[in-house]
């Protein structure tokens, strides 16, 4: 969460500077807020390409990656100036702001660390049921040092479950002693995770024990908060068919498709010059099509034709082969050269824009799987079906989390963001991508 506030601030941040530097030029309200919303897009594109997002500011490199990305932003900012013949003045206000901003959004995170650090206490946790959820919890705890968390130990009334061997699991008493335990160990936060329904006397020990202003989450909300995933394997999903159902659903899934109408036909206007080069390269490698479909699963289990530029040779295309799933490696001879250079900046997914337009996909969601992937995990994997009560996605939450994931961590986090979604953070996930992929570095979508 604190990435997405720092994100929020930087954007004021470099929306105020350039407002207020630019509004002294006799430029029109309308002209003078589509220029902001330019710099600030390409300046937190830039700034998002060196992940300063996911870094906790520790160290020296930490704050040279934020200089390197608003000094990229300042000298693409510099070439548009000098290839549209710009006045000088603005060279030096390009500088000027660069530094400004720079240095702000460098003492923001130097007062967030010395917070974190010197002012910010840590809480002391306590984990009611010391079995496989209890140590799962406390090892995603421990793995997040920024959290200012520290584990004390466990409760646990039933022992056979502890093995004895395990020395990471420090049992400070019974239920019936939290009241003690919570009282000698300052605890602040109980995390309750047990298996099982608890029976009424060991709630009724909870409540005794458990005084007011003691924080208490159950495992799997906390394990959410702290991951950004869905624990799947622990959780039931009836509440996310309610939010799916509600009123204020049916309002949001209107606004978005609205969002996805404009930013699909954007996107398709941007890159037209791109796109034609593309197309151009492709005819140019073997004089195959341009366009490479294949079906996807999209809302409802609904099948749909995705579109991409082709990448591979027209006779060593394999009608299972899935460029979201199998990595793309330099050496990968059924790639052509030039599909080499579209798969890496994520230009081939640009005719997904279309799809988009038809309705099949969303700019934001879940990626979309072949038919096999989708049937063969429907019969294997919990909740699996859930993912596709929304529109597939363009790019999405589990791209920017992990490589490579699992079938049960990427319903993990299509879950989660299903749950989460709304049009900001959707925006934020957009911005982050667009970002990577402009330098190459997005996940391969897998």
């Amino acid at each position: 969460m604190n990435n997405y506030i720092f994100g929020i601030l930087d954007a004021i941040i470099i929306s105020a500077v350039y407002y207020t530097m630019f509004s002294a030029f006799e430029i029109s309200t309308m002209k003078l807020a589509l220029i902001v919303i330019f710099i600030l897009a390409l300046t937190l594109s830039c700034v998002i390409s060196k992940k300063i997002y996911k870094q906790n500011f520790s160290t020296f490199k930490d704050y040279y990656s934020l200089f390197e990305g608003i000094a990229v932003s300042g000298a693409i900012m510099s070439v548009i100036m000098f290839l549209t013949g710009a006045d000088q003045l603005l060279y030096m206000i390009i500088i000027f702001n660069s530094i400004v901003i720079c240095l702000i959004m460098m003492l923001t995170r130097m007062c967030y660390t010395v917070f974190t650090r010197y002012i910010k206490r840590t809480k002391n946790v306590l984990i009611v049921g010391a079995g496989q959820d209890g140590k799962l919890i406390a090892e995603e705890i421990k793995q997040r040092p920024e959290l200012k968390l520290n584990v004390v130990g466990f409760l646990d009334d039933n022992m056979n479950n502890i093995e004895d061997e395990d020395s990471s699991i420090n049992i400070l008493g019974l239920t019936c002693d939290s009241e003690a335990v919570i009282k000698d160990n300052n605890v602040k936060l109980v995390i309750v995770a047990v298996k099982s329904r608890m029976d009424s006397d060991i709630l009724t020990d909870l409540v005794k024990g458990i005084p007011l202003g003691v924080k208490v989450w159950r495992m799997y909300r906390f394990y959410e908060k702290i991951t950004h995933k869905f624990l799947v394997s622990k959780m039931s999903v009836n509440w996310l068919f309610y939010d799916c159902v509600r009123k204020r659903a049916l309002l949001y899934a209107y606004l978005k498709r609205i969002c996805d109408i404009f930013a699909s036909i954007a996107i398709l206007l941007i890159t037209l010059p791109i796109s034609i080069i593309a197309a151009i390269g492709i005819k140019l490698s073997d004089l195959g099509p341009i366009f490479f479909t294949q079906t996807r699963i999209g809302k409802f289990g609904k099948p749909f034709k995705m579109i991409k530029f082709r990448i591979m040779y027209q006779d060593k295309i394999a009608d299972d082969f899935d460029d979201d799933v199998n990595e793309i490696t330099t050496d990968d001879l059924r790639m052509m050269p030039f599909g080499k250079i579209l798969r890496k900046f994520h230009l081939d997914e640009i005719p997904q824009m279309i799809n988009v337009l038809r309705g099949d996909m969303s700019i934001v969601g879940p990626r979309p799987v072949r038919e096999e992937v989708y049937y063969e995990n429907k019969e294997s994997i919990p909740f699996w079906e859930c993912r596709n009560w929304v529109r597939p996605g363009w790019c999405g939450w589990q791209q920017l989390k992990i490589n490579d994931p699992a079938p049960e961590q990427r319903v993990g986090y299509d879950l989660y963001f299903i749950k989460h979604q709304n049009l900001l953070w959707e925006i934020a996930i957009f911005i982050e991508f667009v970002g990577k992929a402009i330098i190459g570095k997005t996940y391969s979508g897998k």
